[in-house]
């Protein structure tokens, strides 16, 4: 007897046991069923507003603020961003948009903002070209060396023209141009300076000779400045101590060349006559 109620008893503990794994079980099931069910109204929730929102008249583009326009004109930006009065500015894909400017050859970066609820800003940065490098191709370059378009037939571009070189000279290594590149570059940063002896707008073409380094022709004439290698400051300089001399032999439309490659000893050539060294 004994016996047969010690199996009901275990019979009982049994059935308990799993009684109360069957409720834990239903229960993690309808908290799990309740929380997927909520994130499932909040997506809907969320998603229907988005809708609302990237589709309402009240968000639509009626004005677009350009900044920046150098060279291209600000309905060249607008036509190359492919927006219409009818874009709503919440749908907008801002990266989008950034690549899409930078991809025109004049536009080095855009900046892009909202302004709720019907503003777009735009704010282009153009590049800013130093010099046409004439290598078989003609490819501008900017103040940092990197080639960034090549020019266009019947373009008009008033910067130096650059001979002498190759494709080769003008690759860029870990963002930094090559040495015979940064030549060029280094007098070009010069002649940009405020009161600079020899003006960018003045300088017409720059020859390099690997052997003899730069030459430079500017002032409306085919005068011949050679810079050589290295120290150009110091040979800009001495340029101007000697624009008083060049000045009194009629200036440089009567000077052949100046030859700057060693400052202590400055030889300016006339035409038709005897080279003076000064």
């Amino acid at each position: 007897m004994a016996k047969k109620n010690a199996r009901r008893n275990v019979y009982k503990k049994s059935a308990g046991r799993k009684m109360h794994r069957v409720r834990r079980v239903s229960l993690f099931l309808l908290k799990a069923f309740l929380v997927l069910g909520s994130v499932a109204i909040l997506s809907s929730v969320m998603i229907f507003c988005h809708d609302l929102l990237t589709q309402s008249a009240c968000f639509e583009i009626r004005t677009v603020l350009i900044e920046g326009c150098r060279r291209i004109s600000p309905s060249e930006v607008r036509e190359w961003a492919e927006l219409d009065q009818k874009t709503n500015i919440l749908s907008v894909n801002i990266k989008a948009l950034q690549r899409r400017l930078t991809g025109h050859p004049w536009i080095k970066s855009a900046d892009i903002r909202r302004e709720i609820p019907s503003t777009l800003h735009v704010k282009v940065l153009e590049y800013t070209p130093v010099a046409i490098v004439d290598c078989g191709r003609r490819l501008l370059i900017d103040d940092t060396g990197r080639i960034f378009k090549k020019v266009d037939h019947g373009e008009e571009i008033r910067v130096p023209v650059v001979t002498g070189l190759r494709m080769s000279d003008l690759e860029v290594d870990g963002g930094n141009a090559l040495p015979f590149l940064e030549t060029v570059l280094a007098v070009t940063r010069l002649a940009r300076a405020e009161g600079s002896i020899l003006p960018f707008g003045s300088i017409s073409a720059i020859h390099l000779d690997k052997e003899i380094g730069l030459t430079i022709y500017a002032f409306d004439s085919d005068t011949a400045i050679k810079l050589g290698f290295e120290n150009y400051p110091e040979k800009f300089n001495r340029l101007r101590e000697m624009m008083p001399y060049i000045e009194s032999q009629q200036g440089m439309l009567h000077v052949k060349s100046v030859d700057l490659k060693d400052t202590r000893r400055v030889v300016v050539k006339q035409r038709d006559l005897d080279s003076k060294e000064v």
